[in-house]
């Protein structure tokens, strides 16, 4: 009996013990003494890792001083103690953020969403999840929920954020209405008025006026601020009023702002002032700061023009011209994705007829043409009218032709033989000495059916394959032999197997070398 009064005394002297040093740690973390707090931590048993209290307040104190790795197992630990805590849900899941846990932290917001949707702190860190993932739509949402809470009021915190947003998405008008709401009951905060200004600067028109305006009310609250007089210095140089813009700029760049777009468009206001001798030191500076700015290698060559290096001026004039030419990455990169854009959306025509234009400005671009030829079957029997067949015939043959000429190894070209042979068999039994093609760009010509032997005799002969892909076209090509005879005298053909292992076994095949040849067209595209 006195055995058990003395576990039960140790018990409750432990639990005590535990209790004090909960409350140690917490007395030091509301000092903010948080290496105290990791100090501590180092001299703990493992048992005191059992302690909920405890192990918060060590993620607590890891989480003060940056260290989020320490923190997150700190939370972690805790949440396996309680997996329905909600203050350990919110803290693995802010410090999951930190660490672009991105999935966690939505995970463990949604959990404590679930035993209370009106949670502020977790629909708030969600909305700000979804906007640094870069998902501004459900961001834009998940503010919404906040913002509706309470109708009596407007957060500017809310509106700002769900303003941000919107510039993220270029939805400017929605934009704009946002930053008015949380300017609107916030008129001292000058980085909201610098952004309502900026979206309506942007939307032009009469809308710079209204900038202008807001400029000065926030300027009343903000007397001096670098980033309102610029903005209003802007409005001024887009109303054309350059001779007011030109004096703005000139006490910005007098009190040390030498940002680009001060010298940029102070000197800019300074030339169309009508001083343009005065305007080339601002404009020389802005060009030592990027010498790749158009409007800048124009406003300084105008500028030499009309005083003093005429000659200088020309060479600025060339290079500004060189730097209005588009850049190949971008051109290339936008018909890329038009035309798959195009395909994506069942416009063909359309998408072979831009890839097509494209190739016969720059004929050296064959991955134009083989991105064409793509969309054509190698199987004859598939196609469905003769037109289909006309593209397709041309679509193989212009790029075979291209591709000839540039001396290349013909290697994985035997998937071409399929449906060229099945073309020339066709002219044979029907007494054709000519067969019709039809170009992307929809005008006709003609092949004769000895050109299109000598193209099909140039081709790898399928005997050259590995045996395992010679055993695939030869099953390949046995499917289509027996559909070609079932379809003799008939106006419709059986459909192909696509279970079968024949049929499977030519995809894999052709589908090996599509891989093969994409690769290669896109490296010769770099």
């Amino acid at each position: 009996m006195m055995h058990k009064y003395t576990v039960l005394l140790l018990l409750s002297v432990l639990s005590l013990m535990g209790q004090a040093q909960s409350l140690s740690f917490q007395e030091l973390l509301n000092k903010k003494k948080f290496t105290e707090v990791i100090a501590l931590a180092d001299s703990l048993t493992p048992a005191d890792s059992a302690d909920y209290v405890t192990m918060s307040a060590i993620g607590q104190a890891y989480e003060g001083v940056l260290e989020y790795n320490e923190a997150y197992r700190c939370y972690q630990h805790c949440l396996q103690m309680d997996t329905t805590n909600v203050d350990a849900l919110s803290s693995v899941a802010r410090v999951a953020m930190n660490l672009g846990k991105a999935s966690v932290a939505q995970d463990c917001f949604r959990k404590v969403l679930e035993s209370d949707s009106t949670d502020f702190y977790a629909n708030y860190q969600l909305a700000r999840l979804y906007s640094q993932i870069g998902d501004y739509e459900n961001a834009v949402l998940q503010f919404n929920v906040l913002r509706d809470q309470d109708t009596t009021k407007v957060n500017p915190v809310i509106y700002r954020n769900i303003a941000d947003c919107y510039m993220k998405m270029n939805a400017i008008p929605a934009a704009t209405i946002c930053y008015f709401q949380a300017y609107n009951v916030n008129r001292e905060n000058a980085g909201l008025a610098s952004a309502l200004v900026n979206c309506l600067y942007r939307m032009g028109g009469p809308n710079i006026q209204d900038g202008l305006s807001i400029c000065d009310t926030a300027l009343f609250y903000n007397p001096g601020n670098h980033a309102l007089r610029r903005n209003k210095a802007m409005g001024f140089y887009m109303n054309k009023q350059y001779a007011q813009a030109d004096t703005l700029y000139g006490e910005l760049f007098a009190e040390g702002d030498t940002s680009f777009l001060t010298l940029k468009y102070g000197g800019a206001s300074r030339y169309l002032a009508g001083r343009a001798m005065d305007a080339i030191d601002l404009l020389e500076w802005a060009y030592g700061k990027d010498t790749t700015d158009v409007e800048t290698n124009l406003l300084l060559g105008a500028a030499l023009g009309k005083t003093y290096d005429r000659k200088r001026a020309f060479l600025l004039f060339d290079q500004a011209e060189k730097l209005m030419q588009p850049n190949e990455a971008l051109v290339n990169m936008l018909l890329t994705s038009r035309s798959e854009t195009l395909f994506k959306d069942g416009r063909q025509r359309e998408a072979e007829g831009l890839l097509y234009k494209a190739w016969l400005a720059n004929k050296d671009r064959l991955d134009l043409l083989f991105r064409i030829e793509r969309e054509y079957s190698n199987w004859g029997p598939e196609y469905k009218s003769a037109e289909d067949l006309a593209r397709a015939l041309f679509a193989k043959v212009t790029f075979l032709r291209e591709y000839f000429l540039t001396g290349k190894k013909l290697q994985g070209f035997q998937r071409y033989r399929s449906i060229l042979q099945y073309l020339y068999e066709d002219a044979f039994f029907t007494n054709k000495t000519e067969l019709v093609m039809i170009a992307p760009d929809n005008k006709k010509s003609k092949i004769s059916a000895e050109d299109l032997k000598s193209i099909i005799d140039r081709l790898p002969d399928i005997s050259q394959l590995p045996e395992v892909e010679r055993k695939y076209y030869q099953q390949m090509e046995e499917v289509f032999k027996k559909r070609k005879e079932n379809g003799v005298g008939s106006t419709k053909l059986e459909p192909l197997d696509e279970n079968s292992d024949a049929f499977k076994a030519g995809m894999k095949a052709a589908q090996k070398y599509l891989d093969s040849q994409k690769k290669e067209q896109e490296k010769e595209s770099e």
